[in-house]
Formats: structure tokens, C-alpha cells, sequence
């Protein structure tokens, strides 16, 4: 390229967008997109080579033919079956080689003066029917300058032709030039006809103002040139070249390219970013349900623990009472004399039954109380697990779909909800809550508060048999020294009040204890089941984890790389309208 087309304006530009290819390349080696890697590594080399012209349209269109009289010379083979398997780029050399540069890319060097403003890439056919040409082709275009449509000028409306101008002219912003190939084959009143159809599709698809060279390499070869249409090609490559237009318009393309790749990733960077909000608040959000939970189950607890503790007052005052009225002294002096004679009716007797009594109130009142409350904390634990899957049904609904990003750590991803999902639904199962807790100390409502309530009521019967029982027997004891009736009665009253006032405190002082216990035991088993549900939350926690070490960094480059292309393709540095259409 002549110095003096590339100014320094021009330069600077050309620094600028090399430096943001590079970001570009970057990031699309971060996000394992070896393609995209492909593209931006082509685009930076594309910078500093010759203006790039890219010839393309469906097999026997005369592409080829095109070529070969553009440069006067037969450069591109010709046959009537479609010859070119293959890329052919053809470049400037002062001696000739064919070097197969990628099994898809064969690289042509001639000694002809235009290439040393220009290359020129031959390519398959649209229509092929070899499906890979088609794809090679389609990769090549974004490093494309200018493309060269090349419609067969008998028949230009071959709707593949005309769908694969969407992929150059919509997709990749390429500025196309149409050519009608073999134009001699037609009436100049049919060459008129379809020059206006072709305009017409142009418009279509949204080309403004498109240049049409209808031409004919089998004029241009036999010497024809006035006819041949070539010329007028050829002086608007010329007047591309010598104005520094050419330059222009390979940074603008250039440019236009990376812009395309830049919103090509939007969507699934912003589809990444949402995915990577939503997993970050769905991790949040657990945390905040299970410290809720765990609060309502604490609360939960400590109300069971009251109401427990109100009706063992209940009780108590109850056992009192009953206790109180049967210490009579008459009670005491029958009961002892008679069971001098009959074992069932001494005073011995009464104590077991009165143990009995004690045993029967206290299990059937409590554990009326501890079910009901233990079904309580049950079914609050039960509506926790609901809402923590309901939120794992949410996270995996904000699923990332996406063809230009792959993170290995995305692909655990589902792995990792699902494995999640699948300990919550057993947990939240009957038999899985059950499982869980058996593994601990049993089942719920009998274990955990049926056992406290037992305990409590051991401690109670231990009272009325080692205190109140030994204060009645060492009363009765008296009788057995010899004393009398009168004397025992004495003793009864004696000991009675004595005996009344130290199992009425004992009842009292076990209120406490017994409080205590009741949340003591719920309290070390909800900490048991909240340990397995953070544990088993833990492996989603994990994930976001590294979701956000992994993701966070790609949204931060695409980030920094779109605000840097929308300062530079917003400037003015080449002219004409700005190039940035984000």
C-alpha cells in the first residue's frame, strides 16, 4: 500500500482497532471460542495486508471467469464442472507459486500489477453441493474488504444466491458490489430488465444504492474491452486505491466486523450476566430462607418448650392437689395398719399406684402438647424445603443457551441443580426427613420431644419415690417401733406438712429444668437438621462460587471492549456516518 495513503489519522486508527481486536481475541479465547479466536487473529493480520476483495455467488455463476479477466490472466481453473474446491486467495509475487496454506485456503502468487493494491479471493460456490464449501466460504467473509457478487446475468434470481447476501450484506455489514457475469449471453433489452430486478432485490435487502457492473470474461478475453463491461470495474477498484478510499474502506469493514462480533456476543453476555445475577440472588435468597427457617424453628421450639412448661404446671398443681388430700392422717393410719394384713391396701401399695397415676398423666398430656408441636416444627421445616426448591426450579429456568460461549464451569451447572434437587426432594420425602433424623436419634415427635418429656417424668416419679416416699415411710416407722396409733398420727402430722412443702418445691424447681430440657433437646436436633441442609446447599453455594470467578471476568472484558469500540467507531477519524450500531 503507498505510504501516503495511509496517513497518520488513518494510523492511529489503525493502532486503535489492532489493540481492540486484541481485547477482542482475548476474550474469545476466554470463553473457549476457538472460531471466534479464528476471526479476530484474521481481522488483526487483515489490517496491515492489501485492500481484500472477496468474489462470491453459486457454482457456474463465472466467478472464476470473473477473476481471471479481471486480472488478465488465467489465475482461477475454468471447467464446466465447478472447479473451485477450495479458498483461493491470490496475491501479489514477482515469481510464481500455489502454496496450500490450511486444507480449506490455497494461496495463488502472480507477478500482476493490481495485486500489489489488491488480493483477491476466489470461493466456493453458494449452491455446492458439497455442504463444507459453503461453510468455508462463510467463514471467510469477515475478513473481507469488498465482496464481489457474482449473479449468473441470464438468471440472477436464484434464491440461494440472494439468501446468502443476507449472511455478507445483514450479518457482517460487508459493502458488496454485484456483478451480472456472462451479460453477453443476453438481449440488451433482457440486460436492462434484469438490472432493474436486481436493483429492486438490493433494495430489498436493505442496499440503499447498489452498484451493478453487468460484464462478460468471454468479451474481455477475446479483446473486447469496450463491450466486455470489465473497464468500469476496474477504474472503480483504481479510483478506490489511488484516492486512500480503499484504505478506508478496509478499516471501516474492518470495523464493522468487530462491531458485528461485539453484538454477536451481547446477547449472551448479557444472557451470562443474568444467569450469573440470578444464581447469585437465588444463593442469597437460600441463605435468607434457611436463616428464617431457623428462626421460625427457634421460635417454634421455644413456644413448644412454654406450652409444655404451662401444662406441666397444670399437671403439677394436679398432683398436688392429689397428693395433699390422699396424706391425710386417717389415709396414713388405715392404709398402714391394714397393710399389716393386706398387701394391696398398704401404704407401700398407694405410693406405686400414685407413681402409676403420675406416669399416665404426664405422658398423656405432655405428648398430647409435644405431637402437636413436633408436627408443627415438622411441617415449618417441610415449607422451608418447598420454597428452597421452588427456588431451584427458578435458577434452572435462567439456564444460559448459548453457541459463542462455553465455560467449563457452565457445564456443571445443571449437574449441580439437579444433584441439589435431588437431596431436597428426599429430605422433604417421609421416609427421607425420617432417615435423616434415625441416623441422629430417632423419630421426630417420639424422639426428639417424647424423650424430653420421659426424662423430665422420670425425674418427677424419682421425686415421689426417694423424697416424699422416704419422708412417709420414716413416719410409718414409727408405728412398727411400738409407739401406737396415737404416736403414728402424731408422727403423720408432724411430717406431713414437712413432706407436702418438699415434693410441692421439688415440682416447682423441676418446671425449670424441665423448660430447659424440652428446648434444650429441639434445639440440638435443629441444629442437626439445619447442618444437613447447609451441607447440602453448600455444593450450590460452591458453584456460584466459581460461576462468578469464571463469568465475572468475561462480563468485565466485554464490558471494557464495548465501551471502548463505542468511543472509537463513534469518531469521525474515517469519514461518513459513524460505524457504531450497537
Amino acid at each position: 500500500m503507498a505510504s501516503q495513503i495511509i496517513n497518520e489519522t488513518l494510523q492511529a486508527y489503525r493502532a486503535d482497532l489492532d489493540s481492540l481486536l486484541g481485547r477482542v481475541q482475548a476474550l474469545a479465547k476466554d470463553i473457549n471460542n476457538p472460531d471466534l479466536q479464528l476471526t479476530t487473529h484474521n481481522l488483526r493480520r487483515n489490517i496491515n495486508e492489501p485492500f481484500l476483495f472477496v468474489v462470491v455467488g453459486e457454482v457456474k455463476a463465472g466467478k472464476s471467469s470473473f477473476v481471471n479477466a479481471l486480472l488478465e490472466a488465467e489465475v482461477c481453473a475454468t471447467d464446466i464442472e465447478p472447479c473451485t474446491d477450495s479458498i483461493q486467495q491470490i496475491v501479489y509475487a514477482e515469481q510464481e507459486f500455489v502454496e496450500q496454506v490450511e486444507p480449506s485456503l490455497r494461496k495463488i502468487g502472480r507477478p500482476i500489477p493490481i495485486l500489489q493494491e489488491i488480493s483477491i479471493v476466489d470461493t466456493p460456490g453458494t449452491n455446492t453441493v458439497v455442504d463444507e464449501h459453503q461453510i468455508i466460504t462463510e467463514r471467510y467473509i469477515p475478513n473481507s474488504d469488498l465482496t464481489f457478487f457474482v449473479l449468473f446475468a441470464k438468471n440472477p434470481y436464484q434464491k440461494s444466491a440472494w439468501d446468502f447476501l443476507d449472511f455478507v450484506s445483514a450479518e457482517w455489514r460487508k459493502k458488496v458490489v454485484f456483478i451480472l457475469q456472462q451479460a453477453d449471453l443476453l438481449r440488451p433489452a433482457d440486460l436492462a430488465t434484469n438490472l432493474e430486478r436486481v436493483k429492486e432485490y438490493a433494495y430489498q435487502k436493505q442496499i440503499k444504492a447498489p452498484i451493478i457492473f453487468p460484464t462478460s470474461a468471454t468479451l474481455e478475453q477475446e479483446g473486447d474491452r469496450a463491450n466486455s463491461g470489465f473497464e468500469p470495474v476496474r477504474q472503480y477498484i483504481q479510483a478506490m486505491v489511488s484516492s486512500g478510499e480503499s484504505y478506508k474502506i478496509k478499516l471501516r469493514s474492518v470495523s464493522q466486523t468487530t462491531q458485528q462480533i461485539i453484538d454477536l456476543l451481547n446477547g449472551d453476555v448479557e444472557g451470562l450476566n443474568r444467569q450469573l445475577a440470578s444464581d447469585r440472588a437465588t444463593a442469597q435468597n437460600i441463605r435468607s430462607k434457611i436463616d428464617a427457617g431457623r428462626g421460625r424453628s427457634r421460635y417454634e421450639i421455644n413456644t413448644l418448650a412454654d406450652r409444655l412448661a404451662a401444662r406441666y404446671e397444670v399437671i403439677s398443681a394436679r398432683i398436688k392437689r392429689d397428693f395433699r388430700e390422699s396424706l391425710s392422717v386417717l389415709t396414713v393410719v388405715r392404709r398402714s395398719f391394714v397393710g399389716l394384713f393386706n398387701q394391696e391396701a398398704s401404704m407401700q401399695a398407694w405410693i406405686d399406684d400414685f407413681q402409676e397415676r403420675c406416669t399416665r398423666d404426664l405422658r398423656e398430656s405432655l405428648e398430647e402438647v409435644s405431637s402437636e408441636g413436633a408436627q408443627h416444627f415438622v411441617d415449618g421445616i417441610r415449607q422451608l424445603f418447598d420454597g428452597l426448591n421452588q427456588d431451584l426450579e427458578s435458577v434452572k429456568s435462567h439456564r444460559l443457551e448459548s453457541s459463542h460461549i462455553s465455560l467449563k464451569v457452565l457445564e456443571r451447572r445443571q449437574e449441580v441443580i439437579d444433584s441439589v434437587r435431588a437431596k431436597v426432594n428426599n429430605l422433604m420425602a417421609d421416609h427421607g426427613l425420617g432417615d435423616m433424623l434415625a441416623t441422629q436419634a430417632g423419630d421426630l415427635a417420639n424422639e426428639i420431644v417424647g424423650g424430653a418429656v420421659m426424662a423430665v417424668a422420670g425425674t418427677i416419679l424419682h421425686i415421689i419415690e426417694f423424697a416424699v416416699a422416704e419422708a412417709i415411710l420414716s413416719a410409718i416407722g414409727i408405728a412398727f417401733a411400738g409407739v401406737g396409733v396415737i404416736v403414728l398420727a402424731i408422727g403423720i402430722l408432724w411430717q406431713r406438712s414437712r413432706i407436702i412443702t418438699k415434693f410441692e418445691q421439688a415440682l416447682d424447681n423441676e418446671k425449670v429444668r424441665f423448660q430447659e430440657e424440652i428446648a434444650s433437646r429441639l434445639n440440638e436436633k435443629l441444629g442437626i437438621i439445619y447442618e444437613e441442609v447447609e451441607r447440602i446447599f453448600t455444593q450450590f453455594y460452591d458453584y456460584v462460587e466459581r460461576e462468578e470467578a469464571a463469568v465475572q471476568p468475561v462480563i468485565d472484558q466485554y464490558t471494557a471492549i464495548k465501551q471502548e469500540a463505542a468511543g472509537l467507531f463513534n469518531s469521525k477519524m474515517l469519514g461518513g456516518d459513524r460505524l457504531h450500531q450497537g
